[in-house]
Order: structure tokens, then C-alpha cells, then sequence
């Protein structure tokens, strides 16, 4: 089926400025971060050595280092778990608005997503342990064709990379139509993801494109805001060229200000995904049209499972 690219954005537009409540679970696994952020600034052994006695002497025991590996492993389950929630709701939301409603709550956004809650983590679970094999197999091709070509090989890394992109357009893309195939037609996890190859394969040029389009819309408009925002950035740099309390000072407004340009940055971002996750959600819909069978599954209450 051809996708109108101009009807897909304009309606993408229209569910993501009538309904933020999709910003604010977009926002929320970013905000979340944010106060976590400065505890793994004191516990870093990196930085420890930066902070105000008595706290730097402890830089070298091995219980601060043991300490900021344990917080890291807490804290990356449910901040994985919040941002995989965030972009199921927004799909959630996107595809109700599609079948008609009105208005989204913030709450009941949250609890008739759960439902497919599982099945999505199983979706990204899947996805990404696929990324992370192609990945070291690339690392690892790249070591052993350096090691036998005396590192020549490594000047090749960037043009080899180039030839992950395509797999990387083709592999998000079928994930996006398989989050949002969980959710319309109350699909399993590896039956979505057999469905959103299919409606690949049939659309691979159109949906390509859609791609393509929102990510260079994205990056722009991220730019835009992020740019002036990096500037914090520069204290650190410039706190360790300097010394005593100078040199501290800096560095003190450097753990003030990286909080802050943090938060805006992950409210920006989540106002950008809102109609991200919007704009494949109409675009699965579009795609999906079929005159003889439903496109949203009416019952939203079913049980989760892969």
C-alpha cells in the first residue's frame, strides 16, 4: 500500500500537540534519571578524586569502586524498564486517539498499557540482544583483521560500520511496526515481529522513507535546542586545568549545571518521541488497512505473554 507521507505527518502533528500527556511519559524515564545522576557523579571513582576532602581520600578503596558497579546494575533495570514503558504508552495513546478517543489520560494511559507490557520488553529484549551479538561480531572481525594486518584493518572500521546502517534502518524499523502490532491487533511478541517483516517487505521503500524523515527531523530539531545546552559542559575541562578553589568552584558548578542541561535536554527528547512513537503508530495503521479485518483488537484487557 503507498503511504501518504503527508497525511501520516499532519496527523502525527495533530495526536502529539492535542495530547501531551504522551510529553510527559516520554519525559518521565529522563527526569527519572536526573536524580540519580549526581549520586553516580560522588560514587565514581573518576570524578572522586575532584570532590572536597574528606570525601577524595576515599577515591582508592576498592568499596567506593565496588559501590558505584552495584548502583550502576540497580539503577539500569528500572530505568530500562521506565523508557520501554514510555514509548508503549505513546504507541498506546497514538493508536487510541486513531480509534477515537477523545481525550488520553495520564493514569489510564498507564494502566491499559500494561497488558502489553511483557510482550514489549520481550520485543526490545530480542531486538536488542540481536544488536549486541552483530555488534561484538563486528568488534571482533575488527580485532582479528588488524591483528593480521598490523592495524590497517582499524582504518577501516567507519567505512565497515557504514555497511551496519542499512541493517540498522531495516532492524528499527521492523521493531517500531512489531511495538505497534503488539498493541493494535493484540499480537505475541514473535508473531508481531513476523507481521512487522511482512508489512516491511511489502512497504520496505515507503517505510525507508518514513525512517529516514524522522530521523533527520529529529536530530534537527534536537540540535536546535541541545546545542546551546553543551556549553555547561566546558567547566569540567577547565576546573581540571585549575587549582584550589578555583579550580573547585567549577567543578561544583559543573555537578550544578550537568543536572540541569540533563533535564532539558530529556524534555526536549521527550517531546520529540511523543510524535515519534506517534508517527509509526499511524503509519503501522496505514499500512495495515485491510477491508476485511479489524484494525484495532476491541478488547484491551488481555493477558500479557511472549
Amino acid at each position: 500500500m503507498k503511504l501518504d507521507f503527508g497525511e501520516v505527518l499532519g496527523r502525527t502533528w495533530k495526536i502529539g500537540w492535542n495530547h501531551k500527556a504522551l510529553w510527559l511519559w516520554q519525559m518521565l524515564p529522563g527526569l527519572l534519571s536526573v536524580f540519580f545522576i549526581p549520586l553516580l557523579f560522588v560514587v565514581n571513582p573518576a570524578f572522586a578524586e575532584f570532590m572536597p576532602a574528606p570525601w577524595n581520600r576515599f577515591v582508592n578503596d576498592g568499596w567506593v569502586v565496588v559501590l558505584f558497579m552495584v548502583l550502576t546494575i540497580l539503577l539500569i533495570f528500572p530505568l530500562t524498564a521506565a523508557g520501554i514503558g514510555a514509548q508503549l504508552i505513546s504507541t498506546y495513546g497514538a493508536l487510541q486517539v486513531e480509534k477515537g478517543a477523545e481525550k488520553l489520560s495520564f493514569r489510564e494511559l498507564f494502566t491499559n498499557s500494561l497488558p502489553y507490557f511483557w510482550r514489549v520488553f520481550g520485543l526490545y529484549f530480542i531486538f536488542g540482544g540481536a544488536w549486541m551479538v552483530i555488534w561484538f561480531a563486528f568488534l571482533i572481525f575488527i580485532s582479528i583483521a588488524s591483528a593480521f594486518t598490523f592495524g590497517l584493518a582499524a582504518f577501516c572500521f567507519m567505512p565497515i560500520f557504514m555497511l551496519l546502517i542499512p541493517l540498522i534502518l531495516v532492524g528499527y524499523s521492523v521493531l517500531e511496526l512489531a511495538q505497534a502490532a503488539i498493541v493494535a491487533d493484540d499480537m505475541g511478541t514473535l508473531e508481531s515481529i513476523s507481521h512487522g517483516w511482512k508489512l516491511f517487505r511489502a512497504n520496505a521503500l515507503h517505510v525507508i522513507i518514513l525512517m529516514v524523515i524522522l530521523y533527520f527531523a529529529l536530530s534537527m530539531l534536537s540540535s536546535v535546542f541541545m546545542f546551546p545546552v553543551m556549553f555547561p559542559m566546558m567547566l569540567f575541562p577547565m576546573a581540571m586545568e585549575m587549582d584550589g578553589i578555583t579550580g573547585t568552584t567549577l567543578f561544583v558548578l559543573f555537578l550544578i549545571f550537568v543536572p540541569l542541561m540533563m533535564l532539558f535536554s530529556y524534555v526536549v527528547q521527550g517531546i520529540l518521541m511523543a510524535f515519534f512513537q506517534s508517527a509509526w503508530a499511524v503509519a503501522y495503521l496505514r499500512l495495515s488497512v485491510d477491508a476485511n479485518t479489524p484494525i484495532m483488537a476491541e478488547d484491551t484487557s488481555v493477558k500479557a505473554g511472549i
